[in-house]
């Protein structure tokens, strides 16, 4: 029942985040969602931290999400053990990145701008660990590379929106 409750509250925050990223970026669909800066600067620290606790909470629920649907349903029926030992790297790896999300989510409400820079570069660096590993096994997987540009760009946007905040 709480489960339940917990998936539609999660639910509900990933479209509220969703409507506030699409009011406050372009959003454009090329292999997966791709988020482009304004094009120009937004100076009210509170928006931005809005904005960066908006992208962080869906980040979190989109990344726990893809583990769920993809990673762990892979992992259930894969075989080989080196397809095994990538998905097992992925699995927690993004395990990992949903733990500096929440650090950044903490960080930027702290005003500590500069370890919230650091948790979101980690972050990126959770994502490329598995990048490389998919590539490496699977080659271009479609569900994956669609999954690895969204992060990007949600990491990209991210990074500059705290920039600007800590100016």
């Amino acid at each position: 029942m709480v489960d339940l409750h917990m998936k539609k509250f999660s639910r509900i925050l990933l479209i509220i985040s969703l409507i506030s990223i699409s009011i406050s970026s372009q959003i454009t669909i090329e292999n997966g969602l791709k988020i482009s800066p304004r094009p120009f600067p937004i100076n009210n620290k509170n928006k931005i931290k809005n904005l960066v606790t908006s992208l962080m909470v869906s980040s979190m629920a989109k990344t726990e999400e893809f583990v769920k649907r993809i990673v762990l349903t892979r992992l259930a029926i894969e075989l080989d053990e080196y397809k095994k030992d990538c998905l097992d790297t992925c699995k927690e790896v993004y395990e990992d990145a949903v733990d500096a999300m929440k650090s950044t989510l903490k960080d930027v409400n702290e005003g500590n701008y500069y370890k919230a820079n650091v948790d979101v570069s980690a972050i990126s660096e959770n994502m490329e660990t598995c990048k490389e590993c998919v590539k490496e096994i699977y080659g271009d997987d479609p569900e994956f590379t669609k999954f690895d540009n969204w992060s990007h760009g949600i990491i990209e946007d991210a990074l500059t929106r705290i920039t600007r905040i800590s100016r």
